[in-house]
């Protein structure tokens, strides 16, 4: 279930944790998501305006993401990942067509789609898309053992993370 940061009306932007908690490093997503959304409390909470965010946090890509994003302005994606040449714990910010397309690595069924794709479709068949989403991505290396715990440079890139997510949100994610 998503988490309303903010006042009563529909949140123009989504933060969307990815990954799977019980799967190692590939739960930083969630855990993200957690550290941004005690953040923007902490905020709301000392008398500064936050803007209207929703949070949630999701296993699943594809068709179900790109469903979750509908009716929102602006999503800001957060997930690990696994480029080879990359550090552990390296926080990268960018704008998600810069991202190459990779195939999902977690799918519910053999008929998922990529979220590139899901998002192709969505917008053929007139889905209120966001029109600008971003992606704040943890290099991570292990994804798939499980375990509840994160290893500890993946651990200490969370707060540089929810950081990106924030300056993402408070410029409007564009």
């Amino acid at each position: 279930m998503a988490d309303h940061v903010s006042g009563d009306r529909q949140a123009r932007t989504i933060v969307v944790g990815l990954g799977n908690p019980l799967l190692g490093d590939d739960g930083v997503g969630w855990r993200v998501a957690d550290e941004v959304e005690g953040l923007l409390r902490a905020a709301r909470d000392a008398g500064r305006p936050i803007p209207d965010v929703e949070i949630e946090r999701l296993g699943v890509g594809g068709l179900r993401l790109m469903e979750c994003l509908t009716g929102y302005e602006a999503a800001i994606l957060v997930d690990a990942a696994e480029f080879p040449d990359r550090p552990i714990g390296e926080v990268r910010s960018c704008c998600f067509d810069e991202l190459a397309e990779f195939a999902a690595g977690h799918l519910d069924s053999a008929h998922d789609a990529s979220l590139r794709t899901a998002l192709t479709l969505g917008r053929r068949l007139g889905a209120s898309l966001p029109g600008s989403i971003h992606a704040v991505t943890v290099q991570a290396r292990r994804t798939d053992e499980f375990s509840e715990e994160l290893s500890p440079a993946v651990a200490a890139a969370i707060p540089v993370a929810a950081e990106a997510v924030v300056e993402l949100v408070a410029a409007g994610a564009r």
